[in-house]
């Protein structure tokens, strides 16, 4: 029986297409089914799912809309591709050319996938990790592997697909020869022109640059200046030797909306109006002075690009010229939750980031690279006969401590298998048991690997300052908004619930300016979240606004050898708000209890915008913990339903602060609890 003859190119397009059709319409399927819950980093509530399917049924079908299109599209140019191998082949019937759209597409879905894995497994822990034993062993094997070997077997699968195709058009004598050619010498064109690379203009602005880099939740006594053991911050110390720093700094308030307010403000939360993390409308459209309009009206062109966490930049009027950060939103979440599931898409919305900006906004993709290429597209921007003021706010120390291959597992024991080998988050519900020493340690090791993660994009910066320039000329500033709580003596994860310890509350503050910053300097005397933007606009020759509430500290940076000393004033501290009342934590036996954040918070039916409930507002108040840094003691009042709660530390003999020693110092206590009243004045009713 003589053989069928090969089919037409036509016709062999229309089965391989089917064939791609099919396996990333299956795909979807399958990631839509058993991945139907909407949680957030690992929060699960029925009530949060009843209400997103009843006031934002549209945003979820939109983006099952898009989704669906963007695994069509894939499909159809799967399909395209293999159908040129299954033509170039000779394939002679409609089975075959089917399997060749359909097996060629899910291998180079597996491929994309593997090689998205293995640069960021924690994107893929939430649906794997704990989905079955084999995905389990999967995403442990794939994380220990190069991406790159993952993505050049995906692209050699994709540039030889064509490769028998245009053999056989050569063998059938069409004259392929010359348009190939053509395309050859194009594709080499436009080669050189990506790669092209030419040198800045030179900078001939007069006054000096500020750049600042912070990264969420940055602790200084992980950097291994500050004497931590494990390597992790070899560009920051750097910094810290050509520079100074303070031995310790406080934040106010250990969240970030309300801390960078505070920072860039020089007012404490309550004199500007971001009192906590969940602002309103009003106070999302007040304005008042911060160190980016003091900059900016003195000619300063300012900038903040951030991301996932840096979405307070976008919601809150700080005053920058150009703001690249996140949206915060209910409909931002919705598609940010819905394409997390789809693991079989994630590889692909890396490609085009504009089609699915959402996964930029990831919690679990806190991966620093993005921003190094927005940091060189603002460096271009910048007008260079006027000075700039940068502020680039990284995520990725922050929870779940996702850094990025080829930092991920850094610090890790090899044989780690427990519930924190992919990162952790703050639970709002009481966890099922008691972390242990080895979950604690794996913790610790995601967060280290985080900070070496921020570290290098850090170098990536200053290289790209002394590339253009800019290195001597640019103020360089290593900061933060809190700290972090890392499990340590029970005081549990995140950061913002309580005020028990430092770890939250201390950041690093690391200055280096040659020639005009002293070198290898390490301050001893405390400095506050209010005195950061009145010692910047000092050092660059500006006055701060009379707003401005804090001190300069730009004396004790000035290079030789007399360091002056200063008086030593209080640093206020209090909590945010509280996102649960029952996560189990030991702040819940002392606090005045009002309902977790599903029952307090509201959100605008035509932004999507999420806000405290106008009638809470003031419980808020009446219920946050404060209290004071002053000298070496650390006073706390912490209002309960029995009344209110003092507790002192003496912060130089028991820098852990685990003794309280209130009944000890009676008088203390007293002038303390005069002094804290005496500085919230502003506050009195």
């Amino acid at each position: 029986m003589r053989p069928p003859s090969p089919l037409p190119f036509v016709r062999v397009l229309v089965w391989t297409i089917r064939g791609g059709l099919s396996v990333f319409l299956s795909l979807y399927t399958l990631c839509a089914v058993f991945n139907m819950q909407l949680g957030y980093q690992g929060n699960e509530n029925p009530e949060l799912e009843t209400l997103v399917w009843r006031e934002w049924r549209s945003e979820v079908l939109l983006q099952v809309g898009r989704l669906l299109t963007a695994h069509t599209v894939l499909g159809l140019l799967v399909g395209l591709v293999m159908g040129l191998a299954a033509w170039g082949l000779g394939s002679r019937r409609r089975g075959g050319a089917f399997l060749w759209g359909f097996g060629g597409g899910l291998l180079l879905a597996l491929l994309a996938c593997l090689g998205d894995m293995a640069h960021h497994p924690h994107l893929y822990a939430a649906t794997l990790y704990e989905r079955a034993g084999w995905t389990r062993a999967l995403l442990l094997h794939v994380s220990q592997t190069p991406p790159a070997l993952w993505h050049a077997m995906a692209a050699l699968l994709v540039l030889a697909a064509p490769i028998p195709a245009v053999w056989r058009r050569i063998q059938l004598g069409a004259g392929l020869l010359k348009p190939l050619g053509v395309a050859l010498v194009g594709a080499g064109v436009v080669g050189l022109l990506l790669a092209w690379n030419p040198e800045p203009p030179a900078p001939t602005s007069s006054s000096p640059n500020l750049l600042i880099l912070a990264s969420d939740g940055l602790r200084p006594d992980h950097l291994s200046g500050n004497g931590y053991p494990r390597q992790t911050s070899p560009h920051i110390d750097r910094l810290m030797r050509e520079g100074s720093h303070f031995e310790e700094t406080l934040v106010q308030m250990p969240r970030t909306g309300p801390s960078w307010t505070t920072l860039l403000s020089s007012q404490w939360a309550g004199q500007h109006p971001i009192r906590h993390t969940m602002v309103g409308p009003q106070a999302r459209t007040s304005s008042f002075p911060t160190l980016a309009t003091a900059l900016r009206e003195a000619g300063w062109q300012t900038a903040v690009l951030s991301d996932y966490a840096g979405d307070i930049f976008s919601r809150l009027p700080l005053g920058f010229d150009q703001v690249q950060a996140p949206a915060f939103n209910f409909p931002e979440l919705i598609r940010q939750r819905m394409l997390i599931t789809q693991v079989v898409l994630l590889p692909w919305t890396a490609l085009l980031p504009s089609l699915f900006p959402e996964r930029q906004q990831f919690p679990e993709l806190t991966d620093p690279t993005p921003l190094a290429a927005s940091t060189r597209r603002a460096l271009d921007r910048f007008n260079s006969e006027e000075p700039f003021a940068l502020l680039i706010f990284a995520s990725v120390t922050h929870f779940p401590y996702a850094a990025p291959h080829p930092y991920e597992g850094r610090f890790l024991a090899p044989s780690e298998r427990g519930p924190w080998r992919f990162g952790a988050t703050p639970q709002m519900e009481a966890p099922r048991s008691t972390p242990s020493a080895q979950d604690v340690a794996a913790l610790v090791a995601n967060y280290d690997a985080s900070v070496l993660a921020f570290d290098a994009f850090v170098g990536r910066v200053m290289g790209e300052l002394e590339r253009r320039g800019l290195a001597d000329s640019t103020l360089v500033v290593i900061l933060s908004d809190h700290g972090e709580h890392l499990a340590e003596g029970n005081r549990g994860l995140g950061h913002g619930e309580h005020l028990w310890g430092s770890e939250a509350l201390r950041v690093p503050f690391i200055l280096r300016w040659p020639g005009k910053v002293a070198e290898g300097r390490e301050l001893t005397t405390r400095a506050r979240a209010i005195d950061v933007a009145p010692t910047l606009l000092e050092l660059l020759g500006l006055e701060a606004p009379t707003s401005f509430q804090g001190r300069s500290l730009a004396s004790l940076l000035a290079p030789g050898d007399a360091v002056p000393e200063l008086p030593e004033l209080p640093a206020l501290i209090e909590t945010d708000l509280w996102f649960s009342d029952r996560d189990g934590l030991p702040y819940q036996q002392f606090r005045i209890p009002y309902p977790w954040l599903y029952d307090i918070v509201t959100v605008d039916p035509d932004t999507g915008d999420i806000a405290l409930k106008p009638e809470w507002e003031d419980t808020v108040q009446q219920a946050k913990h404060r209290g004071l840094y002053f000298g070496r003691w650390k006073l706390l009042e912490l209002p309960t339903p029995q009344g209110l709660r003092v507790e002192l530390y003496d912060v130089h003999a028991d820098p852990e602060e685990r003794h309280e020693v209130s009944a000890k110092h009676p008088d203390v206590v007293a002038d303390l609890r005069a002094l804290l009243q005496r500085e919230r004045s502003w506050a009195a009713p």
